[in-house]
């Protein structure tokens, strides 16, 4: 199901390794997307081939931080590899909207 995202939003690929030593690259990207002050910002998750703890840790964060801004995270087009590792780690709310 496609959805259609505002003009308002901005989309962010992830890359598809998501891990300790990438996560201060990713997450200083995703910081200038959170002071552009995009009221959407939609993660691309389709390339998703590897994603840690580290990873989902920083999607959580940049989650609450933009809800407590008024603002949303979506996540779309989540990998198989994206989808199982957020089951895994009880975190189906990840799953909820975006495909």
């Amino acid at each position: 199901m496609q959805q259609d995202f505002a003009s308002e939003a901005v989309l962010f690929p992830l890359p598809p390794v998501i891990n300790i030593e990438v996560i201060e690259v990713i997450a200083s990207k995703l910081k200038q997307l959170v002071s552009s002050g995009n009221a959407t910002l939609v993660l691309d998750a389709s390339q998703v081939e590897n994603i840690t703890t580290a990873g989902l840790q920083l999607i959580i964060s940049l989650e609450k931080t933009l809800s407590s801004l008024g603002r949303r995270l979506v996540v779309k087009d989540k990998s198989e590899i994206f989808r199982a590792a957020a089951c895994e780690a009880g975190l189906e709310n990840l799953l909820k909207g975006g495909d």
